[in-house]
């Protein structure tokens, strides 16, 4: 584990700030933030289409885990796709459009 015994895991320092932020962001009835489809609140964790509260900016880089304006609703297996990538990346890869390199250059090919 990179941390030592004097590391505090920011999830668990304000439980109960967390938890109420976490229910207020379940309570919402909005489309998935990543893959935009909608979410059924009936559907039990740990099922891939379940409800879960995501963080825009991941705690690891430095985001915030009680801050509305840092917390949205999404499925269990967007969360997962998306892990600590930016939100742009992850809708991205929802889409199921490819993730080109910076340095790939398109291929035209001739026409005659």
């Amino acid at each position: 584990m990179p941390h030592g015994k004097s590391y505090r895991d920011p999830r668990r320092i304000n439980r109960q700030a967390r938890n109420l932020a976490r229910q207020r962001v379940l309570a919402q009835q909005v489309p998935c933030a990543i893959c935009d489809r909608p979410i059924d609140d009936a559907i039990a964790w740990p099922d891939p289409m379940s409800a879960e509260v995501d963080e825009i900016i991941p705690v690891s880089r430095g985001g915030s885990a009680t801050d509305l304006r840092n917390l949205e609703k999404v499925h269990r297996c967007c969360n997962q796709l998306k892990s600590d990538k930016s939100l742009a990346w992850a809708r991205q890869k929802a889409k199921g459009a490819p993730a080109l390199k910076p340095t790939a250059v398109p291929f035209k090919s001739s026409d005659w």
